[in-house]
């Protein structure tokens, strides 16, 4: 339950990396509210890229399984952005029915070992940068927002398109209103 490094943004929330949509629905119940998954070792170039522009915003914090390619993905991703916070949960606290993982981790032994992390997003003060209704006023959701969100998916090398998962990477970049306003209206 370690870290292995202190903590850059003390008053920012943090962001967990995960391995797939399963370990990303966990991590949210828990409290998690900035989740990415890798979608397994072979991580798209895309969620690096957005990962190293989200270290500079926020600690990342890596919930991987404890096993091989959990190390693999840890490698890849310290790799790239460098010295990530870890929970290193041992093997035999993720393993159910012969799978190992986060996905198999009882829920209340993942809670004890996210305790610090999650107690610190739930009581850092920040201010999220857009409101629901900030991106429905850029025109990000509905008939035609995709050409918009494709510019910002762009602009700050975000790996997704659909509009929740935009909204959800803007608010994880700390990027405002104004600056995506801005973004839209530069051709």
């Amino acid at each position: 339950m370690e870290s292995k490094i202190e903590e850059r943004h003390p008053d920012k929330r943090y962001l967990y990396v995960c391995e797939g949509i399963t370990d990303e629905d966990k991590l949210k119940k828990l409290g998690c509210l900035f989740v990415i998954p890798t979608e397994g070792v072979f991580i798209r170039r895309e969620i690096l890229d957005f990962l190293d522009k989200c270290k500079d915003v926020r600690d990342i914090v890596l919930v991987l399984d404890p096993d091989g390619p959990g190390r693999k993905i840890a490698s890849l991703v310290e790799g790239r952005i460098g010295p990530c916070l870890h929970i290193n949960v041992p093997k035999k606290k993720a393993i159910k029915k012969g799978k190992v993982g986060v996905a198999e981790m009882d829920i209340q032994v993942l809670k004890d070992y996210l305790r610090a992390f999650v107690s610190h997003d739930l009581f850092t003060d920040e201010r999220l940068s857009l409101e629901e209704e900030d991106f429905l006023d850029l025109g990000l959701v509905g008939q035609g927002s995709k050409a918009k969100r494709m510019k910002l998916v762009e602009q700050y090398s975000i790996p997704y398109t659909s509009g929740k998962r935009v909204e959800d990477c803007l608010l994880m970049l700390s990027v405002g209103k104004s600056e995506i306003k801005e973004i839209l209206t530069d051709d």
